[in-house]
């Protein structure tokens, strides 16, 4: 009985929460109850947990044990169905895998402008200093150019057809796709330069903190130096101001016992 209900709730699909941040975790991870490791190591699975989970030279194999009969080894098929293991290696065969309908790659590509199909406007050779301007020249003039064409008098259908476009607008917006796409290419092949400008950040602020600390720690220790000085200072005074007193006393007390003896 408890293992058909395992099986119910295994089986009904997760219903996606709306008001989360974050997805529900899928349906399958109810299968994991000690009743089912059991039975699925009473009936030749590997019993406990792998630390290794997902690689394949740590996948152990079913353990042998008596003949099956048909029941148990459909139980058996369907608990080695829920209950094993991701195959790591097939995801590093194919190099992806889908997460939540997206496909992903295990290593990044940045594609280049050749593989996007877009005519090459950057010269690699150069700067960036130099190369990013123009495009961002040409993408305000273009811009400039489709507002003068939305705003002039409006094309009528056979002079659209005759230019072999279905909008005034098209080619501007074509060529500033084009524009947008190879700015954001170039900019992708600059996050090594600027990973490296911000690690150059880092560093400077962390040496203008280290800085400021150690400015502090000084003016702090000249401010106890002086006033460990001006304590020194009161206390000499102090001393002589008794060592005075007692050369006082002591004279006195002298004068008074001469004054006797007379």
């Amino acid at each position: 009985m408890a293992e058909e209900q395992t099986q119910t709730q295994v089986e009904q699909p997760a219903t996606t929460i709306a008001n989360t941040l974050f997805p529900p975790p899928p349906a399958y991870y109810k299968a994991f109850t000690s009743a089912n490791l059991a039975r699925y190591a009473q009936l030749g699975g590997p019993s406990g947990t792998s630390k290794n989970r997902g690689n394949p030279a740590s996948i152990e194999e079913d353990q042998p044990v008596a003949q099956r009969d048909e029941e148990e080894e459909k139980e058996f098929g369907r608990l080695k169905t829920l209950l094993s293991p991701p195959r790591s290696d097939w995801v590093e065969e194919e190099g992806r895998w889908k997460c939540f309908g997206e496909t992903l790659n295990i290593h990044a590509h940045i594609p280049t402008l050749s593989e996007i199909g877009l005519p090459p406007w950057v010269d690699p050779n150069e700067p960036p200093q130099k190369s990013l301007p123009p495009l961002l020249h040409s993408f305000l003039h273009t811009l400039l150019l489709l507002l003068d064409a939305l705003t002039n008098t409006a094309l009528t259908p056979i002079e659209l057809y005759q230019r072999g476009i279905h909008h005034v607008g098209d080619p501007y917006i074509q060529h500033l796709s084009n524009l947008a796409a190879t700015m954001m290419v170039s900019a992708n092949q600059l996050r090594g330069v600027q990973a490296e400008a911000t690690l150059v950040l880092l560093m400077e602020k962390q040496l203008e903190t280290k800085r400021a600390q150690t400015e502090a720690l000084r003016r702090k220790c000249r401010s106890i130096a002086s006033s460990v000085e001006k304590l020194r200072e009161a206390t000499r005074l102090l001393e002589d101001g008794r060592n005075e007193a007692m050369d006082i006393d002591s004279r006195s007390e002298m004068g008074a016992a001469s004054s006797k003896g007379q």
